[in-house]
């Protein structure tokens, strides 16, 4: 196995990538998430689907965030190895003993793929985009049509099941109660999310504070552990986890993990 070597950046290198995400900030024509944005997504994954990479194409720096300080590295795909190892974790943690899992969101099923090498569960994949499901069905599991912000109530999920989103929730925004809801109506046994929650960032601390700004900015899932945190409250859910991760990538630190159950 390739060992995965990093360095730190310099002073030099930092004030050169800071430089960097300050200029993207500015920048009035840095596209924001959400709901217009489908087909940029059915182009992206179509390209996957063509090529037969099921790597994502943004996974294309070699700048990274570990611990609240800024990395590089020589390895190939490190941010996304770097991801699966905490796919990984979640697996072992969470998901050894349910019958099927559901990645929502789930894009070219790279995460699934990952998943598989472990898990006897029936895998399925959830996506807005037609390309997406057809990438998933080839690989072998179950693709379907969803879409966070109509969601399909009729498409019900397996007793004893998981949900698991990636880097997918956080294109909805403010706009993810009405997945919430088909969460709480569907009853999985556990829900783990692996998304920017910058309620769990610091914003006295520089690189924090500009992935604060960059999610703000590109209207990235704001809010959401706040109210997971008010439904627990309620008695509605019941959380699990919530943390950072400590791995993010050039502009965010996008990988926090937030796990709970409905009750």
């Amino acid at each position: 196995m390739q060992k995965m070597k990093y360095r730190l950046l310099n002073k030099k290198e930092e004030d050169s990538v800071v430089i960097k995400i300050l200029d993207t900030l500015l920048d009035p024509s840095l596209p924001y998430s959400g709901e217009h944005r489908r087909q940029q997504w059915e182009k992206g994954w179509g390209e996957n689907l063509k090529s037969g990479d099921i790597t994502p194409k943004y996974f294309k720096y070699n700048i990274f965030r570990m611990n609240q300080r800024f990395i590089t590295s020589d390895v190939k795909g490190f941010e996304q190895k770097m991801l699966h190892s905490i796919v990984d974790e979640m697996y072992w943690k969470y998901l050894t003993d349910v019958k099927d899992i559901y990645e929502f969101g789930c894009g070219t099923g790279h995460n699934l793929k990952r998943i598989h090498k472990f898990s006897k569960a029936k895998l399925h994949g959830f996506d807005w985009t037609k390309s997406s499901n057809k990438i998933i069905k080839g690989l072998g599991f179950d693709g379907q049509n969803f879409d966070f912000f109509e969601p399909n109530y009729s498409l019900g999920l397996a007793e004893d099941s998981a949900v698991i989103t990636v880097a997918a929730l956080e294109q909805t925004g403010t706009r993810f109660e009405r997945f919430l809801g088909y969460l709480i109506r569907n009853k999985p046994k556990v829900v783990v999310h692996i998304e920017p929650i910058p309620e769990l960032l610091d914003p006295t601390n520089l690189l924090d504070y500009l992935s604060i700004k960059y999610m703000r900015k590109r209207k990235y899932l704001s809010g959401f552990l706040d109210t997971l945190r008010i439904l627990e409250k309620q008695g509605k859910i019941k959380i699990h986890e919530a943390r950072r991760s400590g791995i993010g990538s050039l502009y965010i630190d996008g990988y926090s993990i937030v796990v709970w159950s409905p009750i």
